[in-house]
């Protein structure tokens, strides 16, 4: 039975009772003696909450007086919200007046009438409290002083262990049968069957990480599916995550065609997580529409699932059932150790790593559970309470029945309030992920946030405590960094999902039928998602948070919602909604109607005197926002996307601490001088439109280098905009300087020449906490700022400063600064990523003499460099972690630094160097390379052999002119699985070598205009071969080179894709025998003018396209074509005589093809049916 948790509803209560602004209240309002007795009673009673609390699960007696209590405390904080909200509004309606005056608001504003009705809810208020007290449960509680629960713990995180606990064998086993079942099948399943709590997820995403490092798939796709098992998401997701900007398509066919496209020629691997469906006739219907577009073979699927029903429901593909064991005692003790040590930094004593061990057998193998438990157990060391969770009863429930009860044995050690804080989190839908930030502002806003007394906290502060707290008790997990280190989204695991929607105690309901909710339910926190429904008036009048994911009718009960804390629209609110609501909802806190239609803002909406936090993202419609929105006077976080909804006067929010974006106007109101007051401010801010600053002194206005809390800073001006001659920008720029702690830089189309002093980087810079800085479109820019010495910078761009000619020794030291000469051995110590993108001018990049740059280096793009010519960065060549080097559109660069050490290299792309004669010494030494592109590099006449490239998995060689000779060594490579040599016109043959390459996957060897010789022996040799694209070679060939060996590929060949030329009269005979075959293109082949009769033996082709076959004719003949029985598709392209023969009804070869499913001639469907 789930619990009542109640003392953060009191804490509530008594702090408003406490404040301030309870004794204005009391003053004002002529009835200070019942909130005095208010208050007594509340404080007594929270001696014995604690002990209540903890009886209430053996004890019905006390768990019905604590309901009791808790429906009187929520209808007290109500009563007392009301006081406060007046008392705002005092503020706002009297600021600059004088006291005398203030007194006569009171007197005019708010009749006797008014007073003796609030007074009387307080009075009934109390009588109720009394008869609880008078209850006979209440003399039998303990007194005991709540202690609230602020973490000490170091912060941690639940990302992926590289290899997590007791699960590599099974992770090598499921890639065994990934590549046993792809090597047979063009798509195969392989599901992983666990209880919940076992590690199916996590095994999942390590197979997911494996796939990944070693390209076994060309596209690996995830998908959490969860309850709701429905084909458009499903698709929608996997094509989501191929192309971010493809979400919001709503047309399965549209989102179908675009998958396609992303799909074309790749493999995939596709894992759909947390699965329930059981319904084979969903199943077959999801798979038949991804095998529609599906061009190629070898695609597999991995599904995650508590039930084997979901397997035997999966039957159009074989299926291989992957049944998860449980660990060991001794790898569940590991895992709690693991979580332990990383709280306590110190050995566990003996008799801890008893008592301990004695837990970790009682997990009976469920990682979860070690981890939870494991995260408390680092929490609370101690032998009482490592005892009291050994010795906990619910060890004794059937094993069908624990998952949950024994989470709960960490959730019980938690504090009031973070047992509220988690419990509140069963709002958020299964499989969501919750932004960090959001979840602390919608704790604000219910109230469960409180800085002890004389703290300098904020409830912010306080909230991100609590949020650490339950990533430290892996109660939150899958968390997401930004590029600065901070948390920003995280998950729960479906058990601990259960978990809190059962201490949640009722209050928390996601439902798709509201209509049909009992009115007399507990429900406090409602996410609706149907639309249509009509919410009852005995729900609306208790709720406290309110989430729309669908168009709910909320109208006609619009003043019963006065209750709300939190409502979020998702979209789904209508501008009438809107108007007839907001002006009720005096105790609102959080507002969220991002990407609603709303036009105009109601009137009412600038007294909401307690709303904290207001989103207005992508609201397109919205025309403006109110003049007067100065008066949101407890607004701490604004979120806005357009100019448009910048409120005036914004100055007067002193209150506000999140302001992603301020443009800078000209007006009173809008100018920058409006930051000064905001000096709470923290997170990321944009301040754009700089160009309308028109002094060092305006700028210094804004007071930057007093916000101590702001952590990102984007400087913009317009691009577009005329320059104002009578503004010095580098002024402007020079009084914006920032506090030091700020970590993240950026700016934007700066049009000084120099930068700032305070950029000017020293041993004692004002910058040495940056790990971020990013300078875009600096056109007049003559100089970088010397950056070597930021000690803490991690990710580095330079982009489109188009009048630097050089990166030289100043862009790494200011020699001329002599505190600079200290430490600088070693220069951009802690850089990771660095890119240098459209620097029209620059023309070198010179060493820096007897130093070492970029040791921590991993990522180095280099692109849009037209005049670049020479690059010799001092201390490259000895970077032992660089994985990934791009250099793209550098046409002048002839020579690139030597790559003798560079061992950890794994991605490196170049591409249109037109002068780059050669490639860097050293690049065989590139042990962990697995992808090597060189594209358009013109001048480029060999390769530096290759051996040592055993990792190599993709050798893309394309539009290199000049080159004669394929690398000495490729057949060395054999972990290769794709080769592409297209367009390389002076390539005369092919080396035998390739026929070595046994892992071969796809070849692409075309457009090689003067390739005569292909050893006859090697295509044959490559065994593993699934996909070729040849021809377009040498044009006075009469026959195809290459292909005398290719029936021995006839088992395993099943995507050919040959290009022809004019001389060529027929196709090779040993073509017939390819009789795995499923996809044949034909291009080209002008000599051609009858397809032979062998055709037919093609016997598993599924797709035949013709194209460029300008005297074609005739097809097999209809016994031949009859044969492919398997032929789904044929297409017809540029091919003019054979268009007019396969007419359909009428043309000579239309009985030939017209058995066949879908027919598309020239772009147009002659017969179109579902594959």
């Amino acid at each position: 039975m789930a619990e009542t948790i109640l003392s953060p509803v009191i804490d509530e209560v008594v702090s408003k009772l406490t404040s301030s602004a309870a004794e204005q209240i009391y003053l004002a309002w002529g009835f200070e003696k019942e909130l005095v007795s208010l208050k007594e009673s509340l404080v007594m009673i929270q001696d014995v909450l604690q002990d209540a609390e903890n009886k209430q699960e053996g004890d019905a007696a006390v768990r019905c007086w604590l309901q009791k209590l808790k429906d009187l405390a929520y209808d007290a904080m109500d009563v007392l919200d009301e006081y406060v909200y007046h008392l705002l509004q005092l503020k706002v309606e009297t600021q600059g007046q004088k006291k005398q005056q203030v007194c006569l608001f009171f007197s005019r504003s708010n009749p006797i009438v008014f007073r003796l009705k609030m007074a009387n809810k307080i009075k009934k208020i109390n009588e109720s409290l009394a008869k609880i007290k008078g209850d006979a449960v209440f003399p039998m509680l303990s007194r005991g002083k709540l202690t609230l629960h602020v973490s000490q713990n170091p912060k941690t995180d639940s990302f992926l262990d590289s290899n997590p606990i007791g699960r590599s064998d099974d992770v090598s086993e499921i890639i065994s049968q990934l590549s046993k079942l792809r090597s047979q099948h063009s798509m195969s399943v392989v599901s992983i069957v666990g209880m919940a709590g076992i590690g199916k997820t996590t095994l999942a995403k390590s197979v997911f990480k494996e796939v990944k490092e070693k390209k076994l798939y060309d596209v690996v796709t995830w998908v959490c599916v969860s309850d709701r098992f429905d084909e458009k998401d499903i698709l929608g997701g996997m094509l989501e995550s191929l192309d971010k900007t493809a979400g919001g398509i709503n047309n399965i066919d549209a989102v179908l065609r675009h998958l396609e496209a992303e799909l074309e020629k790749k493999t995939f691997l596709l894992i759909l997580d947390d699965v329930w469906n059981e319904d084979s006739n969903k199943w077959d219907t999801f798979l038949s529409s991804l095998s529609k577009i599906v061009k190629t073979t070898e695609n597999s699927i991995i599904v995650t699932t508590r039930s084997g029903r979901v397997v035997s429901a999966i039957e159009r593909f074989p299926v291989h059932k992957q049944e998860m064991k449980g660990l060991s005692d001794d790898e569940c003790w590991t895992i709690i150790k693991e979580k332990v040590h990383g709280f306590a930094k110190r050995p566990i004593d003996a008799n801890l790593e008893a008592i301990g061990q004695d837990i970790a057998r009682k997990c009976k193998g469920l990682p979860l559970v070690a981890n939870v438990l494991g995260g408390t157990m680092g929490c609370q060391i101690g032998v009482e309470e490592w005892l009291a969770i050994k010795n906990n009863n619910v060890w004794n429930l059937q094993d069908n029945q624990k998952i949950v009860p024994i989470l709960k044995i960490s959730f019980d050690r938690l504090s009031g309030p973070l047992k509220k804080c988690f419990a509140f989190c069963s709002i958020f839908e299964k499989d969501t992920t919750m932004e960090k930030d959001e979840l602390v502002q919608l704790w604000m806003a219910e109230g469960f946030l409180h800085p002890r007394d004389g703290s300098d906290l904020t409830m912010e502060d306080v909230g991100d405590q609590y949020f650490d707290d339950l990533l430290s008790n892996s109660l939150f997990q899958d968390i997401e960094r930004n590029k600065i280190g901070d948390v920003e989204w995280c998950k729960m695991h479906d058990a601990v999902h259960d978990l809190a929607l059962f201490v949640s105690d009722g209050e928390s309901l996601i439902s798709d039928q509201t209509s049909s909710i009992d009115e007399n339910s507990k429900i406090r926190h409602l996410r609706a998602k149907s639309n249509g429904e009509v919410l009852p008036r005995g729900v609306s009048q208790k709720l406290h948070s309110l989430f729309f994911d669908a168009d709910i009718v909320v109208h006609h009960i619009a003043s019963d919602l006065k209750n709300l804390r939190s409502l979020i629209t998702l979209g789904a609110c209508s501008e009438e909604d809107l108007s007839i609501s907001l002006g009720k909802m005096k105790h609102l806190r959080y507002l969220d109607i991002s990407r609603s239609k709303i036009k105009v803002l109601p009137k009412s909406f600038s007294k909401l005197y307690n709303l904290q936090t207001l989103k207005l993202m992508w609201c397109n419609h919205l025309e403006k926002v109110p003049d007067d929105m100065r008066n949101l006077v407890s607004l701490r976080h604004l979120y806005f996307s357009s100019e448009k909804h910048m409120p005036k006067e914004i100055g007067h929010l002193t209150s506000l601490q999140t302001l992603p974006l301020f443009v800078v106007g000209v007006e009173k109101g809008y100018r920058i001088e409006e930051l000064g007051c905001l000096s709470q401010l923290r997170g990321e801010l944009d301040i754009q439109k700089l160009e309308d600053v028109g002094s060092k002194l305006e700028a210094s206005k804004a007071k930057l280098k007093e916000k101590k809390k702001l952590q990102g800073l984007i400087f913009t001006w317009s691009a577009k905009k005329e320059a104002n001659n009578n503004i010095n920008v580098e002024e402007v720029l020079e009084g914006l300087q920032p506090h030091p702690n700020l970590k993240s830089l950026v700016i934007w189309s700066y049009q000084g020449k120099h930068f700032p002093s305070w950029m000017q980087v020293g041993v004692n810079s004002s910058l040495n906490n940056l790990m971020k800085l990013k300078l875009c479109y600096c056109n007049e820019c003559l100089y970088l700022p010397s950056l070597g010495l930021l000690c803490n910078l991690q990710f580095l761009e330079i982009e489109g400063i188009k009048k630097v000619k050089s990166m030289g020794s100043k862009f790494y030291v200011d020699q001329s600064n002599s505190e600079d000469e200290v430490g600088s051995a070693t220069q951009f110590l802690a850089v990771r990523e660095f890119s240098v993108v459209e620097m029209e001018s620059l023309e070198e990049w010179v060493e820096a003499e007897g130093v070492t740059v970029f040791p921590c280096l991993e990522r180095l793009y280099i692109e849009d460099c037209p005049e670049l010519k020479t690059w010799s960065m001092g201390g490259f060549s000895s970077n032992h972690k660089l994985s990934s080097l791009r250099i793209s559109r550098c046409p002048k660069l002839v020579a690139i630094p030597t790559m003798d050490q560079l061992s950890s290299l794994k991605n490196f792309s170049i591409a249109e160097c037109y002068e780059l004669m050669s490639l860097p010494s050293g690049l065989g030494s590139c042990v962990s390379l697995q992808e090597l592109t060189i594209s358009e590099c013109q001048k480029l006449s060999s390769i530096p052999r290759i051996n040592g490239l055993t990792s190599l998995t993709r050798l893309q060689l394309l539009n290199c002119d000049e080159l004669t000779d394929l690398p000495i060594g490729l057949g060395s490579c054999t972990f290769l699985q794709h080769l592409d040599i297209l367009n390389c016109y002076n390539i005369i043959s092919i080396t035998e070598d390739i026929g070595e390459l046994h892992s071969l996957r796809q070849l692409d060897l075309r457009d090689c205009g003067k390739l005569r010789n292909i050893p006859e022996e090697c295509v044959g040799r490559l065994s593993c071969l699934k996909c070729l694209w040849i021809g377009g070679f040498w044009s006075e060939l009469e026959e195809f080179p290459g292909l005398t060996s290719i029936h021995q590929l006839h088992a395993s060949l099943e995507e050919l894709y040959l290009f022809g030329w004019d001389k060529l009269k027929s196709l090779p005979d040993q073509l017939q025998h390819l009789t795995a075959l499923k996809r044949l293109t034909l291009r080209n082949f002008d000599g051609l003018e009858a397809l032979p009769e062998w055709l037919g033996d093609l016997s598993s082709l599924h797709n035949l396209q013709i194209c460029d076959c300008s005297n074609l004719t005739h097809l097999p003949s209809i016994e031949a074509m009859r044969r492919l029985s398997n032929l789904q598709s044929l297409e017809i392209l540029l091919c003019p005589k054979l268009k007019g023969r396969c007419a359909k009804e009428s043309g000579p070869e239309w009985a030939k093809i017209s058995h066949i499913p879908n027919i598309r001639i020239n772009f147009e469907h002659l017969q179109r049916q579902s594959e």
